[in-house]
């Protein structure tokens, strides 16, 4: 799966700083409630769904913007030390070039929703976007500007069906009107 597409030390620094002069009024006043917290857990649980080993096989197809080519990669994928992140590290096989991908998920309680990070190698700008959860189909909506027009792009992964995900990339330069597939194939789980 290409996406142009790490996670920030602030928030435990901040957390740190607090230390033990904080009040504990302060920190009771900003603490979410039982049931925010259970919501959160339930939403943050959502991208379970990756956690594993994965093996992939994919290809992009002729388009304006790639040429027909097969791509494979290696997943592996996993909950951060506390259990609110989900990070998965991924090995591309393109031809005889490989890149290596970090990607770090998860849930915004505030916000209501999910977000991506993804490195496209050690030292690249981090790439942020936003991933949608439907039930078993996540997808990753986006654009670019290409030749001064603004192309919609969206990934879907599926993961409707135990141990296999489907994924797909499409792209549309009508504002979504009509979508051109540009890559697609499956992962399997080879481990957990």
């Amino acid at each position: 799966m290409r996406m142009k597409p790490i996670l920030c030390l602030s928030m435990m620094v901040a957390i740190m700083c607090g230390g033990p002069g904080s009040t504990r009024a302060a920190s009771n006043a900003s603490r979410p409630s039982d049931s925010q917290e259970a919501a959160a857990r339930e939403a943050t649980g959502k991208l379970g769904a990756f956690v594993g080993k994965w093996e992939s096989t994919g290809a992009f197809l002729d388009s304006k913007f790639s040429k027909a080519h097969k791509v494979t990669s290696n997943i592996d994928c996993g909950w951060s030390p506390q259990g609110n992140f989900l990070i998965c590290e991924q090995l591309i096989t393109e031809g005889s070039e490989k890149h290596i991908q970090l990607s770090v998920f998860s849930y915004n309680s505030k916000e209501g929703n999910y977000t991506i990070s993804s490195m496209a190698g050690p030292g690249r700008q981090p790439f942020n976007g936003t991933l949608l959860i439907n039930g078993s189909v996540w997808t990753y909506p986006g654009s670019f500007e290409a030749d001064g027009k603004k192309i919609e792009i969206r990934t879907t992964n599926d993961f409707s069906v135990a141990g296999t995900e489907a994924f797909k990339t499409e792209m549309s330069e009508d504002g979504g009107a009509h979508w051109t597939t540009t890559l697609q194939g499956t992962a399997h789980k080879v481990a957990r």
